[in-house]
């Protein structure tokens, strides 16, 4: 694969959808939570873009985006986080095919 191409295939590909349609009404529900799409036995999961999503390669938002987040989770958090990952430890999080 060529650079360019590699350019490509990180942009979706944009489709517009008319604001009055079904198709909008149900990608509305993406706002709230994940919305699976189905066709055949083929799924694809949608979820809502946000306008201020932070590109890859893109350090100058990385870097604001860090800057804002910084010390935004409680001691709490941590904790819960911490708690979880020794459960999933003692329980085996890892499928049981896996080596």
């Amino acid at each position: 694969m060529t650079g360019g191409e590699r350019e490509m295939a990180q942009e979706p590909k944009t489709i517009h959808v008319d604001q009055a349609s079904e198709l909008a009404r149900v990608l509305a529900e993406a706002d709230d939570q994940p919305v699976r799409l189905t066709t055949g036995n083929l799924s694809y999961r949608v979820t809502r873009e946000d306008e201020g999503q932070v590109q890859a390669g893109d350090s100058a938002a990385i870097n604001a985006a860090i800057d804002r987040l910084a010390g935004s989770w409680s001691s709490d958090d941590a904790d819960a986080a911490i708690a979880y990952i020794y459960r999933a430890r003692e329980e085996g999080s890892r499928p049981a095919t896996r080596p």
